[in-house]
């Protein structure tokens, strides 16, 4: 939209007065990163177009990773189809000063790389946000946010609005580049937090924010912490819930340079109810080794914890199995070397489910009411696991490993046949049972 507000219009006048930052460009050409395509059987290096037959295997590659033999430069991956450009997208900030005004201008480097030609660059720029910190009031000009690329469409610059509404909305506030440009001017405000160098990586708008409201993140930038600051600045807040643990290791001089895993760490030492305010356990020596040690140790917490879940479950489970399936209980057939019986423990079911790999108990077959639940031996071995209809005294289904039928199935399917009538008795008499019952009740 046009300038409108006094404020827009004295923005507006001055933004069309700063130049491109050209001096910039080799800079942000340095940070990308350099990679290698394959050719049928061949590698090519994108950044100096060399082919050469690989000598290691694909795993052995991803693990060491190429090296160019041509112009040495180690690289990465990337897939490009005959014919295609690969392309990489880099943004970055540049912080000036213009009059009162304190300016974040974002950009963005396009590297597009061929198997025929060396690598190019392109430069897009973005938007910028001009902030006068004595008012607090801030003017956004730039692109429209789009959802492809680099973030940005290729509409015109022009004055945005701060305050977009509806969960829809894109907002520029969320937007943070991937590298701060070299040699970054601040306001005379700002100069009390020593901003010399770009230790950080620290998008400058969203530090500059931080830093005016919060002496926790003052304390972590001076400190020079440096993955505790990223981690607080753009991914989450957990140093305010761990303030007292933070303290102890700024005292002890520890270095973090996981932030996540420490923070992980701290949830696994809490969870085991150890000191949190005790060096010996909050700066490790080793974080990585310990943070794995912790995890080890709650995988066999919470395996245990599932099994005797479990084990009460199956408690339950086995009295009601016994009250509807009891009677059926002991009923085996056996002809030609092959052995039926009823399957008489829930235990049993899950045993034969992870035997055989089919869902028999994760399903919880032996909650059916209709169905009985039968195992075929042969050999000595369990082959077949056997569900029966109780309504019509059909074979359901007979499943060996993996769901497939065994090579005995067929005589199985047989003698299940031939003893029907054995299985159709034991009804017949729960069948009276039920009867008797509900005429007592009823007398």
């Amino acid at each position: 939209m046009k300038p409108k507000t006094r404020l827009q219009v004295e923005v507006w006048d001055l933004h069309k007065r700063i130049p491109e930052p050209k001096h910039h460009e080799p800079f942000m050409i340095s940070k990308h990163d350099f990679y290698y395509t394959t050719h049928y059987k061949n590698l090519v290096c994108l950044e100096c177009n060399h082919q050469w037959k690989p000598v290691l295997q694909f795993w052995a590659k991803q693990l060491i990773g190429v090296k160019c033999p041509s112009c040495q430069k180690k690289l990465k991956h990337i897939k490009i189809e005959n014919g295609q450009r690969g392309v990489r997208i880099l943004t970055f900030s540049e912080s000036l000063t213009v009059d009162r005004f304190q300016v974040h201008r974002y950009f963005s480097c396009w590297k597009h790389m061929s198997k025929n030609k060396l690598p190019e660059y392109s430069y897009k720029s973005l938007f910028e946000e001009w902030k006068d910190w004595d008012k607090n009031k801030r003017v956004i000009i730039g692109r429209t946010i789009s959802y492809n690329t680099d973030g940005f469409s290729t509409s015109d610059y022009e004055i945005r609005n701060v305050m977009q509404s509806g969960w829809r909305a894109p907002t520029y506030d969320n937007v943070a580049s991937d590298f701060n440009l070299p040699k970054p001017k601040f306001l005379p405000r700002f100069h009390k937090y020593g901003l010399k160098d770009d230790f950080h990586n620290c998008d400058y708008r969203f530090l500059l924010n931080l830093l005016e409201v919060s002496p926790k993140i003052e304390t972590l930038f001076k400190t020079r912490q440096k993955e505790l600051l990223f981690t607080a600045v753009h991914k989450q807040s957990e140093h305010n819930r761990f303030w007292s643990q933070i303290k102890i290791v700024l005292r002890h001089k520890y270095k973090i340079k996981d932030a996540g895993l420490w923070y992980d760490y701290l949830d696994l030492l809490s969870y085991f109810g150890k000191d949190l305010h005790s060096p010996k356990y909050i700066c490790p020596a080793n974080l990585k080794a310990e943070h794995d040690r912790y995890v080890k140790k709650k995988r066999i917490v919470e395996k245990r914890q599932k099994l005797e879940a479990q084990k009460k479950k199956m408690i339950t489970d086995q009295k009601n199995y016994e009250k509807e399936k009891g009677m059926y209980f002991g009923l085996a057939f056996q002809e030609n070397g092959i052995t039926i019986k009823v399957i008489d423990s829930v235990e049993k079911v899950l045993e034969y489910g992870d035997k055989f790999k089919h869902c028999i108990y994760t399903n919880a077959y032996y909650k059916k009411k209709d169905s009985l639940l039968l195992v075929a031996y042969a050999e000595q071995e369990p082959v077949e696991t056997i569900e029966l209809s109780l309504s019509n005294f059909k074979v359901l289904q007979s499943r060996g490993l993996q769901n497939e039928a065994s090579k005995f199935n067929q005589q199985i399917l047989e003698i299940i046949s031939k003893n029907t009538s054995k299985i159709k008795n034991v009804s017949g008499l729960k069948l009276k049972k039920v009867k008797k019952s509900v005429s007592q009740k009823m007398l």
